[in-house]
């Protein structure tokens, strides 16, 4: 695949997640035919859009500090002696940021990708869903990794990619698993209920440490 052809399927999994599973199960249907990525493919893939993030956040970051620099230069000599760059923590704390997200996203994915395959498959067991679960649950994933396309959206990327990935991961419980509507969103769930359980265990180990 071309790299056109890569970044026209990434915008068809994100605008159309409904018809793109359905063009995955039945491609025979249908006579355009839609690429398959698998999970790590498409995680390959959303690293692209994720080093973007981070060097538009940097590059930002610099054009305010320009602007700053030159607002201080323009000021009195109080004024500049009042404020100094290097006393705000945040604007490294951007950067580290920034650079972090980039290099841990990879390993950060694929986590997600077996954390989701995971209950993917559990959910897929227990409604008994015909066919292949493992092929669905990873059409599932790759089609969820398109939301990464938003993170290249200046500020409000982040939560865009979030609720995005939200619908794209309730398209594929609905399509390819066969699941209810509310227990999609239970699925969907999942995560921040075992996040919240993990940090009640250990603010329970702190206060009984104490």
């Amino acid at each position: 695949m071309t790299l056109k052809e890569i970044f026209l399927t990434y915008i068809h999994y994100l605008i159309h997640p409904f018809k793109t599973h359905e063009m995955l199960m039945y491609p025979s249907r249908f006579e355009d035919k839609l690429a398959r990525l698998s999970s790590y493919e498409s995680l390959s893939i959303s690293w692209v859009f994720v080093v973007m993030n981070g060097f538009l956040r940097i590059c930002v970051l610099n054009l305010v500090l320009i602007m700053f620099a030159s607002l201080l230069r323009s000021a009195e000599a109080e004024m500049g002696a009042l404020i100094n760059i290097g006393d705000i923590p945040s604007l490294y704390l951007i950067v580290l940021s920034s650079l972090l997200d980039v290099i841990f996203f990879p390993l950060f994915g694929i986590f997600i990708i077996q954390f989701w395959e995971v209950l993917i498959r559990m959910v897929g067991a227990l409604l008994q869903t015909p066919g292949n679960v493992a092929e669905k649950a990873d059409d599932i994933i790759s089609v969820y990794f398109s939301a990464n396309i938003l993170q290249i959206v200046p500020i409000l990327g982040a939560p865009l990619k979030g609720f995005a990935g939200m619908i794209l991961m309730y398209a594929g419980l609905r399509k390819q698993i066969n699941a209810s509507p509310t227990l999609s969103i239970c699925v969907i769930l999942a995560p921040m209920l075992f996040a919240l359980i993990f940090l009640s265990i250990i603010m329970l180990l702190f206060l009984i440490s104490l």
